[in-house]
């Protein structure tokens, strides 16, 4: 581990210096970093520990890759290709709409917009829309016709917008907010960004439904923070607002939609006291998760060995960035594992999983297979139904091994 990782030892929501270690996975690669095929350049690994704060109730990571290193401009990821981000963007949307009222001639700013695709649906309702993102997926933004900036959010950046176009009507942050490095920066420029009707938006993993489904494999190097209600209490204070309403989407598993806003505050849609007893006992359900994993990875890796001595190698479908913590904890590798099959147009294509020598290859090539029979083992086990129905609907009809679900806890 090289000296330019950030060890935390408070807590970066509420400055609590008391922080508990409930949660050791290992030394893991990036889960972005993916080698061509061909060359032999092995992937550089980081620990990833959580660390738990009591009072706001937030999962850090002990160890903070930098951000530079994370989010290259080369980061493979396009929010296009999977269909059940697209729905949650839409879903998101929509609840924007029935919050702000409209959005027509609105400005939307999306910090981490990736390839825009969320811009889209918010220009579709008329929206004016600018997007921030860091790697060269925001050239994608910026080719459908959304204002874009290259870079990272700071305070210079909240500035040069707000000289250049005023302040925005809706900030959103989608499923990115873990993925912050500096959160007191980050938090200085909303203050330079926002003016009295101004909604901040944030989409994010909730660590409830992290807990209770058994979600580890969300704890990757790219979320230094994961969240509870609470964790967004604590926020909204920091920036002077209010929580106006809170949702729980059931997008990847069981996420949290934050709308954050000056005045206006809707306590009949806010359930403080049921969410403080729920949330209460997150510490001690951390115990239960250990177990949980401890018998996955037994159960599962015993199932996988026993397949591969009667069939030989698996195929496998999708390689979303969080499989590569399952790909390590399990020892998967070429030798189990023939190829990952990701959507024709996929930057992933033409790399290797990191961590491993498996190749991962175009759809194209799988659905051309004469045998379509054979098992498939599903990485992107969190989008099952997407999964499923995309490979019957193209003829595939082998049976699909999700890597982790339900059963292997029971």
């Amino acid at each position: 581990m090289g000296n330019d990782v950030h060890q935390v030892d408070a807590c970066e929501v509420c400055g609590n210096n008391d922080l508990v270690s409930v949660l050791d996975l290992g030394m893991h690669p990036m889960c972005d970093d993916l080698v061509p095929i061909g060359e032999d350049r092995i992937c550089r690994e980081y620990p990833i520990e959580i660390l738990f704060c009591k009072q706001c109730v937030t999962a850090h990571q002990r160890f903070q890759v930098p951000k530079h290193e994370l989010f290259p401009n080369s980061y493979h990821y396009r929010s296009r290709f999977t269909a059940d981000v697209l729905k949650g963007m839409k879903d998101f949307v929509g609840s924007c709409v029935r919050q702000v009222g409209g959005l027509d001639n609105k400005m939307v700013l999306d910090i981490g917009c990736n390839d825009g695709s969320l811009l889209d649906y918010f220009r579709a309702k008329g929206a004016k829309t600018l997007g921030i993102e860091p790697t060269g997926a925001c050239e994608d933004a910026k080719e459908k016709g959304h204002v874009t900036f290259n870079d990272y959010l700071s305070e210079d950046l909240a500035d040069t917008i707000v000289a250049k176009y005023g302040k925005p009507d809706v900030i959103t942050f989608t499923n990115v907010f873990a993925h912050i490095e500096n959160l007191h920066e980050v938090f200085m420029a909303l203050k330079k960004l926002t003016k009295e009707s101004t909604q901040i938006v944030i989409e994010n993993h909730y660590l409830g439904a992290v807990l209770a489904r058994n979600q580890f494999d969300t704890f990757y190097h790219e979320h230094p923070r994961t969240y509870s209600y609470t964790s967004f209490v604590y926020m909204a204070r920091s920036l002077g607002l209010d929580i106006i309403d809170v949702e729980f989407p059931s997008r990847y598993g069981g996420n949290i939609r934050v709308f954050m806003g000056s005045g206006s505050r809707r306590e009949d849609g806010i359930n403080r006291k049921e969410l403080d007893v729920k949330e209460g006992s997150f510490f001690n359900d951390f115990s239960t998760l250990r177990d949980n994993i401890k018998r996955w990875k037994e159960v599962k890796s015993k199932m996988l060995q026993d397949h591969f001595k009667k069939l030989g190698k698996l195929h496998a479908k999708a390689f979303p960035g969080r499989a590569a913590i399952l790909v390590k904890m399990l020892g998967l590798d070429e030798g189990v594992i023939s190829k990952v099959y990701e959507k024709p147009g996929s930057m992933k294509i033409g790399n290797y999983v990191p961590g491993t020598r498996i190749p991962i290859h175009s759809d194209d090539e799988l659905l051309a297979l004469s045998d379509k029979s054979q098992s498939m083992l599903n990485l992107a086990w969190h989008i099952p139904d997407e999964i499923n129905d995309y490979l019957q609907s193209n003829g595939y009809a082998g049976p699909v091994i999700d890597v982790l679900c339900e059963s292997d806890f029971l």
